[in-house]
């Protein structure tokens, strides 16, 4: 599975150093990542991270709108929003109800490497 964040790209399926690699972290909080297979654009997940929070969008091919990751955290305000950073100076604002745990988006990521299809380990909203 190729890796990319702001400014690196790894291609690994090895579970631990896709955690290895999603850990980091810019400023200690942000970084986003898009997932794919090679060098095919689609699939992709795009996984944005704010510290332990997460938000993914999983797009099957190029004329699909996407499916959003639903979440609903406890301990958010259901009718708040998190910021995560698109890129290094991009802030973009996702409703709170797309939210998940950042170990449950490192589930999908971890599923995504070994299977294409939509991951079945979180729950997801068609767009």
């Amino acid at each position: 599975m190729r890796i990319e964040d702001y400014d690196t790209i790894h291609d690994t399926k090895d579970p631990k150093q896709i955690a290895r690699i999603l850990h980091r972290r810019f400023g200690n909080r942000y970084n986003s990542f898009m997932l794919s297979h090679g060098a095919e654009k689609h699939p992709a997940i795009n996984l944005l991270v704010n510290g332990d929070l997460a938000y993914l969008c999983y797009w099957p091919n190029e004329e699909h709108a996407g499916f959003n990751s639903i979440g609903g955290r406890e301990g958010l305000n259901p009718d708040g929003q998190t910021a995560f950073f698109l890129s290094e100076h991009t802030l973009h604002e996702m409703p709170n109800v797309y939210v998940i745990s950042f170990s449950d988006a490192l589930t999908v990521a971890q599923e995504f490497a070994v299977s294409r299809g939509l991951p079945k380990s979180i729950q997801w909203e068609e767009l």
